[in-house]
């Protein structure tokens, strides 16, 4: 295990990057981790990140969990002691693609779906509701333009 010192500066930006990664619909944690993660010259299993942390053994494994299904993180070989390691995706690029297709495209497919379902809905019915059937057309073109425009960014990433 590692017993060097924490760093303040160091830190401060695992913090600020939870912040950043909180702000996108993660926890602050899996920004924190992933940024020890990859800043890190060895692999780190979970006791390091315990410690660099100071959390639970229950919160690292939970977060490891979901970091490795969005392939942001990768297990790596086992510690002196036998523990899991894990390193992180250092392909930039392909973490945010990765994590775009399966969070971003799979809401925005749900979005689509259920506008389409309502697209279903018979006039008569709408009109009980006060739902104006052009709004929903409205809506629909929204949805498209978001689609395009996750397709576009997602070329430029």
């Amino acid at each position: 295990m590692n017993n060097k010192k924490n760093i303040p500066e160091i830190e401060n930006l695992s913090t600020l990057i939870g912040d950043f990664i909180e702000y996108w619909g993660f926890k602050k944690i899996h920004g924190q981790i992933w940024f020890h993660l990859y800043l890190s010259e060895i692999p780190l299993d979970a006791a390091e990140i315990m410690k660099k942390l100071s959390i639970s053994k229950a919160l690292v494994s939970i977060t490891l969990k979901d970091l490795l299904q969005y392939e942001v993180i990768s297990e790596s070989q086992l510690s002196p002691l036998g523990t899991r390691t894990y390193t992180a995706n250092d392909q930039l690029s392909e973490v945010i693609k990765k994590v775009l297709r399966k969070r971003e495209q799979y809401m925005l497919s749900k979005i689509k779906l259920a506008h389409l379902e309502m697209g279903k809905i018979s006039g008569d019915l709408l009109e009980q509701a006060n739902v104006k059937k052009t709004k929903i057309k409205e809506l629909g073109k929204f949805i498209k333009r978001g689609e395009r425009g996750l397709d576009i960014m997602m070329k430029f990433i």
